[in-house]
């Protein structure tokens, strides 16, 4: 993601952190725990909507997540989604509630179930429901489930979204109100057809009385990884009853 002006960045002040930042992408998964140490967002549970090969599973394991549900639609990368759980999460307690410590969901995430068209692109990190814009160009057509946020995130008090223009439809098939933290890839350009900009996701979230806490921006000029606060939380006292 990338640092830019807007309406988000224009709303809320963000932590004294993220202000005195240096103009180089810092990686929105090295500030997480920091950010919900200071903000008192339990780890209790994580659902990243485009998982990929699991290349942040290292520092979600590092803010003390009891749960990790990955789901990620290009099945090229299941079995480095499944050893990179099973690495760094082996010998770790189960979560409470007799829910597995870790879930790998090969679907993308959207409104409601079903099936749609993946368009996977020479970049394969860069998939989407979405037909790219140019320059990107689509190497292949797969058919992939569509599962809810919903139907997946118990459990779990943080959304982590990098769905490649389709932000809008991971959002509204999630249950907000379940959730404390989300953590949302945006540009300030469409890169997809129909694809939502981060202007879009900062509208949507606002209106529910999210917060902006945070704008990690990328290398890449316009992109930026955008942390938001619910409004109320869920998960955090019943997190701190069960340790105490």
């Amino acid at each position: 993601m990338s640092h830019g002006s807007s309406p988000a960045s224009r709303g809320p002040a963000l932590t004294e952190i993220d202000r005195s930042a240096a103009p180089v992408y810092v990686r929105w998964e090295r500030q997480l725990p920091g950010l919900m140490d200071r903000l008192g967002v339990a780890p209790v549970g994580v659902v990243q909507v485009g998982a990929h090969v699991g290349q942040e599973v290292p520092a979600l394991v590092r803010c003390g997540f009891r749960r990790l549900v990955m789901v990620e639609p290009n099945r090229d990368h299941s079995a480095a989604l499944a050893r990179e759980l099973g690495r760094h999460l082996a010998g770790r307690p189960e979560p409470e509630g007799g829910r597995p410590s870790q879930e790998v969901v090969m679907a993308a995430a959207g409104r409601e179930r079903g099936t749609a068209t993946l368009h996977v692109t020479e970049y394969d990190q860069q998939a989407s429901l979405l037909a790219p814009l140019p320059p990107m160009t689509v190497t292949r057509l797969d058919t992939t489930e569509v599962i809810p946020v919903r139907e997946v995130q118990d459990g779990c008090n943080v959304l982590v979204v990098d769905a490649q223009g389709a932000e809008l439809d991971v959002l509204a098939g999630a249950d907000l109100d379940r959730l404390d933290l989300a953590v949302i890839e945006g540009s300030a350009e469409a890169r997809y057809r129909r694809g939502a900009t981060r202007q879009a996701v900062a509208a949507f979230m606002q209106a529910r009385g999210w917060r902006l806490v945070a704008n990690w921006t990328h290398a890449r000029a316009n992109v930026a990884d955008m942390a938001w606060l619910a409004p109320t939380t869920t998960l955090r006292a019943a997190y701190r009853a069960d340790r105490s």
